[in-house]
C-alpha cells in the first residue's frame, strides 16, 4: 500500500516500513535502513528527513557524503534530530576556516556533547570532494560518536538531547545557485563496512589481579559548573565501564573553597561509583569542609590486593607538610616493607620538581617534601599519583620512585580531559590513558586532543620531554610470585 503526503512517499507493507524521499530510501529494517540513489542540494534550508517512526532505543548509525562547493563561505550541520527542529540529539558541524596570518584554508569541525554549544574542534584542509560523515548514537547509554573520512571528531559524547530520533538533517551550507551536495544517506542498526567502534579499555592479558583508576582534578565550578559536572559525570561512567576496583580522586574536588553548593553536587556525583573511590584533598578544599564532606582523616591509608595505597595531604604554596605526617608515612611504608605490600602514594601537588610546573612555589610543598622523598626512595615507593597541574599526563622517574601528574576532567592547558586506568599484575603496573571523548591512548599514539583540536605529540614533548605518550608498563618493587 502506498500513501502520499506532498513530497514524502510512505510505502507500508507486511514488512518494517520503507520511505523513499527525493532519492533517498529509507529502510527501516532491523539491521538496514537505506541508500541514497542520487545527489541532493545542501543549500541553506538544507535536506530535512524525516522518519516514519521514532527510533528511541538501541544503536543507530547514520553515513552520508558531503562535498562543500568550491567558495563555501557558511557553515553545515549534519544532525539526529528530535519531532522539534531544533531539538538536536547529536550534531557533527562544519565551517570554513582560515587561522590570521595563513593562506591556508581549512574546515573546521564541531561535534557537541551534553548542549549544542559545548563543542569539540577538529581542523582538516578544506578541499572541494566528498567527506564521508559518520555518527553512532547509543539510545540507551544517551552517547554518541562521530568521524569524518574516519577520522575521529568525539567518542562517548553525551547526546544534547533526550528525545527519541525522528528527523536526520544535512544543510545550511551555501547558496542555491553554489550548495553543497550531499550524497550516499545510510541509516542503519549495523555499522558501515569496515567501520570499527573502538573499545573502551584494551583487553587485559593473563595474571590480571586488579584494575583501579585515577582522575586529575574534578574541580567543579573552574571552566563552567555544569560543563565540569557533566564531564566528571561522564569519567565516573567510563570508570565504572572499566571493571576498575577502586579509584582515586587526587584533589581538587571543587574550585571555591567556600562554596558549599559544589561540595554538595560532588557528593552528588560520587553515588555514581559502582566500586568504593577515595577523596585526595587539594589546595582547593579547606580542611574542615574536606572533613565534613568527603572524608574523616586528610591522611589516611589502606591495602587492596597486595597495593598499599597511603593518601597523603600535600597542598603546595609552601604549606609544608608536618613531622606528624611524616612519622605516620613513615609507618605506613614500614607496615608494607614487612607485609611485602606494592606501594602507591596519592598527593595533590607532587614532590617531583623536575619539570616546568614543580619549579614554581604555588606547585612546591616546601617544608617535608625532602624527607617524604627520602623516605620513599628508603621504601621503595612504586608510584606517586597527582594532580594539581591542569596539564596532560606527565611522567617522571627518578631514583625508585614512577611519578604521573594527572590532568582531570575541569580545565586542561595543551592536554585532553580523561582519567587514567592501573592493571595491577603480578610482576608490573600497566597505565593506560582515557580522554573522556576519545578512545584510550595506544603505543602508536600521534597526536592528542585539546581546547585548540588536535595537537602533536611530537611538538609536545619537544617543549615538555617528561608529557607520557601511550601506555607505560611499570615493572614493581615487591612482584608476587608463586601465584
Amino acid at each position: 500500500m502506498r500513501k502520499m503526503h506532498g513530497s514524502i512517499i510512505y510505502f507500508t507493507t507486511g514488512l518494517p516500513s520503507i520511505m523513499a524521499i527525493c532519492g533517498f530510501c529509507f529502510c527501516l529494517f532491523t539491521q538496514t535502513l537505506i541508500a541514497q540513489t542520487e545527489p541532493t542540494a545542501v543549500d541553506g534550508w538544507g535536506i530535512r528527513r524525516q522518519l516514519e517512526e521514532p527510533i528511541t532505543e538501541g544503536v543507530i548509525w547514520v553515513q552520508c557524503q558531503f562535498e562543500p562547493s568550491k567558495d563555501w563561505d557558511s557553515g553545515a550541520f549534519f544532525d539526529l534530530r528530535g519531532e522539534k527542529s531544533n531539538d538536536v540529539i547529536a550534531r557533527i558541524a562544519a565551517e570554513p576556516y582560515q587561522r590570521k596570518g595563513s593562506d591556508e584554508k581549512q574546515i573546521r569541525w564541531h561535534s557537541a556533547y551534553e548542549r549544542p554549544e559545548w563543542r569539540l574542534y577538529t581542523f582538516t584542509p578544506f578541499e572541494s570532494r566528498p567527506y564521508t560523515l559518520t555518527m553512532r548514537a547509543d539510545l540507551d547509554r544517551k552517547s554518541y560518536a562521530c568521524w569524518v573520512d574516519q577520522q575521529t571528531l568525539g567518542e562517548d559524547l553525551p547526546l544534547t538531547s533526550n528525545a527519541a530520533v525522528s528527523q536526520i538533517y544535512l544543510g545550511n551550507a551555501g547558496e542555491p545557485d553554489d550548495a553543497a551536495q550531499g550524497r550516499q544517506l545510510v541509516v542503519s542498526k549495523n555499522a558501515p563496512k569496515g567501520f570499527e567502534f573502538p573499545r573502551l579499555l584494551p583487553e587485559t592479558e593473563d595474571g590480571l589481579i586488579f584494575r583501579f583508576a585515577a582522575v586529575g582534578d574534578p574541580q567543579l565550578g573552574f571552566s563552567g559548573f555544569e560543563v565540569d559536572k557533566a564531564r566528571f559525570a561522564l569519567a565516573v561512567d567510563q570508570i565504572n565501564r572499566s571493571g576498575a576496583e577502586l579509584s582515586l580522586m587526587l584533589g581538587d574536588m571543587v574550585h571555591v573553597k567556600t562554596d558549599l553548593k559544589a561540595y554538595d553536587a560532588m557528593l552528588e556525583l560520587v553515588k555514581g561509583f559502582a566500586a568504593p573511590y577515595h577523596y585526595v584533598r587539594g589546595n582547593h578544599e579547606i580542611p574542615e569542609l574536606f572533613i565534613r564532606y568527603f572524608y574523616r582523616e586528610l591522611h589516611y591509608s589502606f591495602v587492596h590486593k597486595g597495593v598499599r595505597f597511603v593518601v597523603i595531604d600535600a597542598e603546595g604554596n609552601h604549606v609544608g607538610m608536618s613531622d606528624s605526617q611524616l612519622d605516620w608515612v613513615e609507618a605506613e611504608f614500614q607496615k608494607a616493607e614487612k607485609a611485602g605490600e606494592e606501594i602507591v602514594i596519592a598527593l595533590h601537588v607532587s614532590p617531583w620538581q623536575n619539570n616546568e610546573r614543580g619549579r614554581g612555589k604555588y606547585n612546591q610543598i616546601g617544608v617535608g617534601r625532602d624527607r617524604l622523598r627520602a623516605l620513599m626512595k628508603q621504601y621503595q615507593v612504586l608510584l606517586c599519583l597527582s594532580g594539581h597541574y591542569h596539564r596532560p599526563v606527565w611522567h617522571g622517574h627518578e631514583e625508585e620512585t614512577h611519578y604521573l601528574v594527572l590532568g582531570g576532567t575541569a580545565m586542561v592547558s595543551a592536554g585532553s580531559f580523561g582519567w587514567c586506568s592501573f592493571d595491577v599484575y603480578p610482576d608490573r603496573i600497566v597505565m593506560h590513558h582515557k580522554p573522556l571523548f576519545f578512545g584510550y591512548e595506544r603505543a602508536d599514539v600521534k597526536q592528542l586532543h585539546s581546547a585548540q583540536g588536535w595537537l602533536n605529540y611530537q611538538e609536545i614533548k619537544a617543549q615538555h620531554p617528561y608529557t607520557q605518550q601511550g601506555p607505560l608498563t611499570i615493572p614493581r618493587k615487591r612482584p608476587v610470585t608463586g601465584k
